[in-house]
């Protein structure tokens, strides 16, 4: 084996051994299980000055995958929003400290952000009405489908519910069935890649570096969000802090996706670019194989390589 093979080698099992380290499962359990009481202690503060109608944990805590650096989100739902002193009181009932200025409540909308036993906070009172509404907008509208807008998605099934189980297991039910026309949506918006196997020659003789991972990151990021649509899995890249948990959802996906998919970084750029354009392919058949109605063009296909002209 050579020197940069063994390198290779040790920096990949270092990078496993740190993997290993932050999601041990003793940790997980007790940062998880510290973080659902405060989050109780919460609840029962609520309830004693709000008629909520659901409350949900949601983030890693309630999940089940939380760390000591994980945050406290929890929502609460209601007919009505509060007034602010109300919520104020439940903050310091709680003893939350180092309250943070929030935005200005809307008419759906309002939260305290927060210190508790140093533990950042947020506790937010969001109505029915308005999730019900971005459920519809979601689910019902296709062309509103926005990413970020599929986190409340998510959040609805993989939360903790604390209070008002019926309410959300009838939520739950209208986000489980992930509507078809959303996976072909998906998978035409974000099948867009950069052609770094095509370009590369002209890219290697530039200061394009930057630019080039830059590229790269979309890429992966497309790649991703195309295989979430195609497995019926809600997608939000802005809060993808846990990439190999989604691909280990995904029954349709590249082999060793997640390995190859970090690789992209390390990888020396010709090299990359190569491999970049085999996960594309990869990608291409198993979409065609579900949905063979879709077209999916590419300007120039892996495989294809710009040409220098001379004078």
């Amino acid at each position: 084996m050579s020197l940069t093979s063994k390198v290779g080698a040790a920096q990949r099992l270092t990078a496993a051994a740190q993997r290993n380290a932050i999601y041990d499962p003793t940790q997980m359990q007790g940062a998880t299980e510290h973080l659902r009481r405060q989050a109780r202690r919460i609840v029962e503060a609520a309830l004693e000055r709000v008629p909520l109608k659901a409350a949900m944990l949601v983030g890693s805590a309630g999940r089940g995958d939380a760390d000591f650096y994980s945050d406290l989100d929890l929502l609460l739902y209601v007919d009505e929003l509060p007034p602010q002193e109300i919520v104020e009181q439940i903050r310091t009932t709680v003893g939350g400290e180092n309250p943070i200025k929030r935005a200005e409540p809307t008419e759906h909308f309002c939260s305290a952000e927060f210190e508790l036993d140093g533990v950042r906070t947020e506790v937010s009172f969001v109505t029915v009405a308005q999730l019900e509404s971005r459920l519809d907008q979601l689910l019902d509208r296709r062309e509103e489908f926005d990413l970020p807008l599929q986190k409340v998605l998510s959040g609805v099934l993989e939360g903790l519910p604390l209070y008002g189980d019926e309410l959300v297991e009838r939520w739950r039910a209208r986000v489980r069935n992930y509507p078809e026309p959303l996976r072909r949506a998906m998978v035409k918006r974000y099948w867009s890649f950069f052609p770094l196997w095509y370009y590369g020659d002209a890219m290697a003789t530039r200061d394009t570096e930057l630019w080039r991972v830059d590229m790269l990151l979309d890429a992966a990021f497309n790649l991703l969000a195309v295989l979430a649509g195609l497995n019926r899995l809600y997608f939000a890249r802005f809060e993808l802090k846990r990439m190999r948990a989604l691909i280990a959802k995904m029954e349709l996906a590249p082999p060793q996706l997640a390995d190859r998919l970090e690789s992209l970084f390390r990888l020396e750029p010709e090299i990359a670019a190569v491999e970049l354009g085999r996960l594309v392919e990869e990608t291409r058949v198993l979409v065609t194989a579900e949905l063979p109605e879709l077209e999916l063009p590419l300007q120039f296909p892996p495989g294809t390589r710009q040409q220098q002209w001379s004078i």
